[in-house]
């Protein structure tokens, strides 16, 4: 059977969007604890790797402290599909702050490089599972018109919190974690009090939970018809078993779907994010460029992020999915052009003083597009994509690849830089920049403004 509700959510959205904001600010919360894992990295890294480091690293220890947040997050994505099936997405964003919260008070009590392993370890679970989940609660609770915007705004949380673990990290103690465990508890109180999704509860038999919901997140226009959607869709995957689920991905329409996604959570991985985050002051030190001070200048770039994604709330739902994958994808291959030309030229004994300019200004193209695009893009075409019955497996099976690509990355960046150069790695990342323009104009369907059931209409025509 076939539901379609896109006239009586456009006729919600008008009506009560502002607890779909106050879902999205408590998502927000979660991501901006992402970011500021992230955020950590690249200051602490100079910092324990100096000449002066209270705690000195080498070159290798720095680099399993920046892989093993990557490494966490395979476990987080395995865990996902797990909770998300049996207790549903909000409760399972309540579970993604535990860790996370563990892992700031190993930093807080850390005096040796081992709980710096361990508390990366784990923030790396809760990362995995932030990832794997947020845009499919918001997703479910939210209005098609503006499910984009919503979970672009959340996503915002993500550069945000760089920005606020990078200034934190550059200029207070490690004591400063204790901040960062009480966002956490702020979270989950918040979590705790939201409503769980209407298809979670239509899912687990409680209709009269399941109108509660609808009514608070979307208000009681029209009801009646947004339930029995909201049923339909359940029902028509309803009575299916695990097996059968994940049969469904032998389907050419969910198969193919898969591999869409897949592929657009490689690109933000592959196209080299947690090396120019992780160590964007490294880099720019190695580049000669002093144009600005490289502590400061990471500042400077995270907040080019922030910008960057609001301009992606304010453009998904208006330019569409395809249109910011391509800018995206032309902005970063250009920017790692520009970076590996310039460490190619200071091979050549280049005087670097001609080239201060380049890298800050490719680290900067770099940071503004990847946020509009790479950033944005993936998990909202996560939450459109797939049907209920193997969301939560497209999800994992999504966390994990990204988990996978990213720890690679970041792990080999210092083997290939000491092997082949900067210039070629930047290069490589170019490379798979590029792939993604030809992935929108061929591979991509625009869902923008349409209904999960219109998705799913598309995708059994193609």
């Amino acid at each position: 059977m076939v539901y379609s509700v896109s006239q009586t959510v456009k006729s919600a959205t008008s009506q009560r969007s502002y607890t779909q904001w106050i879902a999205t600010a408590g998502v927000l919360l979660l991501m901006l604890q992402t970011g500021i894992m992230a955020g950590w990295t690249s200051p602490n890294i100079a910092r324990l790797t100096s000449e002066n480091s209270t705690l000195p690293l080498t070159l290798n220890e720095a680099s399993w402290v920046a892989s093993c947040l990557n490494l966490g997050r395979f476990v987080g994505a395995l865990l996902v599909p797990v909770l998300i099936e049996y207790v549903g997405s909000k409760k399972t964003i309540i579970f993604v702050f535990s860790p996370v919260s563990v892992s700031w008070v190993f930093m807080m009590v850390g005096n040796s490089v081992e709980w710096f392993y361990a508390a990366r370890f784990l923030g790396g679970i809760s990362f995995g599972m932030a990832y794997g989940c947020f845009s499919l609660f918001l997703g479910e609770v939210s209005s098609p018109t503006i499910r984009g915007t919503l979970i672009s705004m959340a996503m915002i949380g993500a550069p945000l919190g760089t920005v606020i673990g990078t200034i934190c990290e550059s200029y207070l103690p490690m004591s400063v974690s204790s901040a960062y465990l009480a966002q956490c508890l702020v979270g989950i109180i918040l979590f705790m009090w939201l409503p769980d999704s209407a298809y979670y509860l239509v899912k687990r038999k409680d209709v009269t939970g399941a109108r509660k919901s609808i009514a608070w997140y979307r208000g009681e226009q029209e009801l009646d018809k947004e339930l029995d959607a909201v049923q339909g869709f359940v029902e028509a995957n309803a009575g299916k078993t695990v097996a059968d689920n994940l049969r469904e991905f032998k389907s050419a329409p969910i198969r193919k779907a898969m591999i869409l996604v897949i592929i657009l959570f490689i690109f933000p991985q592959m196209c080299g994010l947690f090396n120019i985050l992780f160590y964007m002051e490294i880099i720019l030190t190695k580049g000669k460029s002093f144009l600005v001070n490289p502590q400061e200048f990471v500042i400077y770039a995270n907040v080019v992020s922030v910008v960057s994604t609001t301009l992606a709330i304010q453009l998904i739902d208006k330019l569409g999915r395809r249109f910011l994958l391509m800018v995206s994808s032309i902005g970063t291959t250009t920017a790692m052009i520009g970076l590996g030309t310039h460490f190619y030229l200071l091979s050549t004994d280049v005087d670097p003083g001609k080239l201060q300019w380049l890298p800050i200004a490719s680290i900067l193209l770099f940071t503004f597009t990847f946020t509009i695009g790479f950033m944005t893009v993936p998990s909202t075409v996560l939450s459109e994509i797939f049907p209920s019955s193997v969301k939560s497996a497209a999800a994992s099976i999504s966390s994990f690849t990204s988990a996978f690509f990213g720890f690679v990355a970041a792990k080999a960046y210092q083997p290939m830089v000491d092997g082949i150069g900067e210039a070629y790695v930047f290069w490589i990342h170019a490379g798979f920049s590029a792939l993604a323009v030809p992935t929108a104009l061929f591979l991509l369907p625009e869902t923008k403004g349409k209904t999960f059931q219109e998705i799913q209409d598309i995708l059994h025509r193609k």
